[in-house]
Parts: C-alpha cells; sequence; structure tokens
C-alpha cells in the first residue's frame, strides 16, 4: 500500500548574480540556468492520497502538472520538502527503492549501446541481484510479453525509438517487483505496441495483484486505471473511478458541434444563450471544419434553439451530437474550477 500525506515538493531557486558584469556576469547566469534552476519551482503542493495493493493508479496531468515529481518521490529517488509518502507504512528510501521498480520514457538514454536488447535486459536484472536461470526465465518472458523476440538480438544503435522504449519497459519488468511505477509509458510506442503494453499492465495486475502507477497525459493509458489523479500546477485537483470523477459534472451535457470552417469566427457563438461554457478547437474535425465543445445546462438547454441560434449566425452544420466527457474535458473542467467539486 502506498501513502502520501501533505506532500509537497520544491526545487530552489538561484537568484541572478549581480556583482560581475559583462562576460563575467553572462557566463555565471549562463551556467546556472543550465542546471534548472534558475527559479524556485514548487512541483508538489500539499498532496494526500493513497493507493491499494493490487489497483492500477492513473497520475493525469499536463506538461509540468508534477506527475514525474510525484512518481519519484513515490519510487525514493527524490526526497519531499515536506510531508511523507509511505510503501507499506515504510518512509525510508532504501525500502522504497527496493520495493518499487521505476520505468522512465528517456530511460533509454541509459541503454547501453554498445550490448544488445537482451543484454541490456540481462545486465539490469544482475545489476539488481539476478543471475542464472531465473535471470534468463524473466528475460524470457519479458521480451515475449513486449513482442521483442525478432529485435532482441540487435544493437541498440539499431532499433526504433520505440523498441528502445520497449527495452527501457522490458528492464523494469524483468526485476518482478509488487509495484512498478510508468511515466508516460507509451510516449514512443505505436499504436498496437501501446495497446499491447496495456493489456499487458492490465493482465499483470489481474494475475499478481502488483500494484501500478502509471503516469501519463494519454487518454488511452489512464482508461485501463481504476481510479485516477487528476493534477495541475502541483496541486491535486480530484481522486476517483471514471464515474466518482464525473459525477460533479452530472449536471451539465456535452454537446459536440462540427461545423464548415469560417474565419473569422461568427460573433454569436461566444454568447449562446444556455451555455455554461464554449471552447473552440480548430480544425479537429477535418479540413476546412470545426469542432465544438459545449458544455450545457440541461434545465436551460434545447437543441433545437441551439441549432435555429448557430444557423441565424451563419454557422454552418456538418454534425451535432451529444457526448460523453473524456478524461480531457473532464480534466479541463477541473482546472476551471480549480477543482472545487467534492470529490474524494
Amino acid at each position: 500500500m502506498i501513502v502520501a500525506r501533505h506532500l509537497s515538493k520544491t526545487y530552489a531557486g538561484v537568484p541572478p548574480d549581480t556583482k560581475d558584469s559583462g562576460v563575467a556576469l553572462w557566463v555565471k547566469n549562463a551556467l546556472r540556468a543550465t542546471t534548472n534552476r534558475a527559479a524556485t519551482v514548487t512541483a508538489l503542493d500539499d498532496v494526500s492520497f493513497s493507493v491499494e495493493s493490487g489497483e492500477v493508479l492513473g497520475i493525469y496531468g499536463t506538461n509540468g502538472a508534477g506527475k514525474t515529481t510525484l512518481i519519484k518521490l513515490a519510487a525514493g529517488l527524490l526526497r519531499p520538502t515536506t510531508g511523507s509518502i509511505a510503501i507499506d507504512g515504510r518512509t525510508d528510501t532504501r525500502y522504497q527503492k527496493s520495493a518499487v521498480s521505476y520505468i522512465s520514457t528517456n530511460g533509454w538514454m541509459g541503454l547501453e549501446w554498445a550490448l544488445t536488447a537482451r543484454e541490456n535486459v540481462e545486465l539490469y536484472g544482475a545489476l539488481f541481484g539476478l543471475g542464472g536461470r531465473t535471470l534468463r526465465h524473466r528475460c524470457d518472458t519479458v521480451i515475449e510479453a513486449l513482442g521483442m523476440g525478432p529485435h532482441q538480438h540487435k544493437h541498440t544503435a539499431e532499433l526504433s525509438a520505440g523498441m528502445r522504449q520497449k527495452v527501457t519497459i522490458a528492464r523494469g519488468l524483468v526485476l518482478d517487483r509488487a509495484i512498478v511505477f510508468y511515466d508516460e509509458p507509451s510516449v514512443s510506442l505505436d499504436v498496437p505496441s501501446a495497446r499491447a503494453l496495456r493489456e499487458l499492465i492490465t493482465a499483470d495486475s489481474a494475475a499478481h495483484g502488483r500494484t501500478a502507477l502509471i503516469a501519463s497525459h494519454t487518454a488511452d493509458d489512464i482508461a485501463i486505471c481504476h481510479r485516477t489523479a487528476l493534477l495541475s500546477q502541483g496541486h491535486l485537483l480530484g481522486l476517483g473511478t471514471p464515474a466518482e470523477l464525473r459525477a460533479p459534472l452530472d449536471h451539465t451535457r456535452l454537446i459536440e458541434v462540427v461545423c464548415a470552417h469560417a474565419d473569422p469566427t461568427p460573433a454569436g457563438l461566444g454568447t449562446l444563450p444556455g451555455l455554461m461554457g464554449v471552447r473552440r478547437t480548430p480544425d479537429e474535425a477535418g479540413p476546412g471544419t470545426d469542432r465544438l465543445a459545449l458544455t450545457v445546462d440541461p434545465a436551460r438547454f434545447a437543441l433545437d434553439a441551439l441549432i435555429d441560434t448557430l444557423l441565424a449566425d451563419g454557422v454552418h452544420l456538418v454534425a451535432i451530437d451529444t457526448r460523453e466527457w473524456s478524461i480531457e474535458q473532464v480534466y479541463d473542467a477541473y482546472v476551471a474550477t480549480g477543482g472545487d467539486h467534492g470529490v474524494a
């Protein structure tokens, strides 16, 4: 079990040096800037949650939301500024590192390029104390599960970015730890490989009771999770099952309108009657069309009135339909209100 209590993490900044001038000042500040510590950043702010054994928990948010920092804290790779995070009731980082397998999207940068894909996996397992038949069996198992068989004897330089990502995933899984943290696991994978990985995570959790944390901004990765934590700028906005996260939005409906592209946008779109909000995302629906995601109040909303208003404003409708809330749209709604939904 993983328990985080009032977890915060601040990366201290380095103030600019104003004592020197000219080239000396430029060099000092340039060196400090390249350390990524030019400004103080609060990556996590008072985050509390728990993860049950065998649960697959998603951590969803945009870039810079704090997802990677949260996972590194849980894996014992970083220490919190305030608060605590415990695994099996223990907060010491030595135990956390021994209990967790951490798989990073950037992990392929640490591969040994002189070795083959299989040799990289074997080396990683050996570094963590595996050997002999146990190591060979685990290598065989993860290589087969990830579909790496035809490529296992290729050197790292011969592999595609997606296959290198698979080697990184295989290294993490070969340890056979009870807890696995995936940091953007499908970022370099093609669609079939990403789907196969998600199926592997789901089946593995069900068969072996393995706990998994998936930090991702990809909706398909989050879709396999039992619960999802919504992170924005270091704040936990919501945590729950898909139904629990959508519950505060049940008083609204989501209407999707596809219309022929118009430039400039008809002025009436921003003042449609009965709408709680309008978001326009150009050119998502296809060439020459726009998609409008309209959040409406069912008590005040009438589809006929919407169509009449759009047509009167010169909007050329292509399609209109009611949609289920996607994780992206749920996240946007929580961000817009600061997470003030009362979701436990």
